[in-house]
């Protein structure tokens, strides 16, 4: 006799799955909890589909203000990234100053450093720096170099973001100095000028006067402008002027090859 074949229509399935459910229901926690167990074991890898697709995608700002498009995201970014260029700079330059304040003898309370961008001759006698007086640069203020530690010249004039600073060789220049050698006890005051070349001159000094190469040439201290002597270079010659016989012409070699300007920090003295 052929296997009897039963159909349950979907009216029959929807009752069956109710008294089950219902079942269920009524079944004690600890009976209920062990059923539960079996169906977490048995459809967990199906149901985490779902969940690990969504983990791959943060979810949406539930504000709408907090959303940025495509373009405004491209805006941060440029943002962020030239804040921390910014950041960097800042800290190049705070290096910069903490080597030449420790190295000066009374460090200043203001110290700009600032980059020389280009030169107005081909001697180099004038160079051009990237900050200006919305930084406190002024006309007359000592500029040093940043390597050096020593003057290479005085601000001729600024604009708001730019300064010209005439070096120390050019011949237009000129700049109050002392001749020192300590063990000597020598202190001579002097009026020093820019050779056109790469060296400077001192003149108007009496042959009585003893000076020798190798004496140290300092800027003088300058109220308002320069507090304490600052090392600019030393005597490479010393001879009799041919002019003025009972006068010395001394050379002067700068401590620092003005040629060679890259990062310098000029002295910006507040309280005057």
């Amino acid at each position: 006799m052929a296997g009897r074949h039963f159909h349950l229509s979907n009216g029959s399935l929807f009752f069956t799955w109710l008294i089950a459910g219902v079942v269920l229901l009524l079944l004690p926690k600890d009976k209920t909890s062990k059923v539960w167990d079996v169906f977490r074991k048995t459809f967990d890898p199906v149901l985490k589909i779902g969940r690990n697709i969504n983990d791959e995608y943060p979810p949406m700002p539930l504000n709408p203000d907090e959303a940025v498009t495509g373009e405004q995201y491209k805006e941060l970014w440029k943002d962020y990234n030239n804040l921390k260029a910014t950041l960097r700079e800042l800290h190049n330059d705070y290096d910069k100053l903490a080597s030449i304040r420790s190295q000066i003898p009374h460090p200043y309370g203001g110290l700009v450093i600032a980059q020389v961008i280009g030169t107005l001759s081909s001697y180099r006698h004038d160079v051009v720096i990237n900050k200006g007086s919305s930084d406190g640069i002024k006309t007359g203020q000592y500029v040093l170099s940043a390597k050096k530690n020593s003057v290479v010249g005085v601000v001729l004039e600024s604009s708001d973001r730019y300064a010209k600073v005439r070096v120390l060789t050019d011949s237009k220049q000129s700049i109050e100095i002392r001749i020192v050698n300590e063990a000597k006890e020598r202190d001579i005051p002097g009026l020093m000028f820019g050779n056109g070349k790469s060296a400077c001159k001192i003149k108007m000094i009496e042959w009585e006067k003893k000076v020798e190469v190798g004496d140290v040439v300092f800027a003088a201290a300058k109220p308002g402008y320069l507090n304490v002597p600052v090392v600019i270079g030393e005597v490479a010659d010393v001879v009799r002027d041919d002019k003025h016989p009972l006068l010395w012409d001394i050379t002067v070699q700068p401590a620092e090859d003005m040629t060679r300007l890259d990062d310098v920090a000029v002295i910006v003295i507040e309280d005057f």
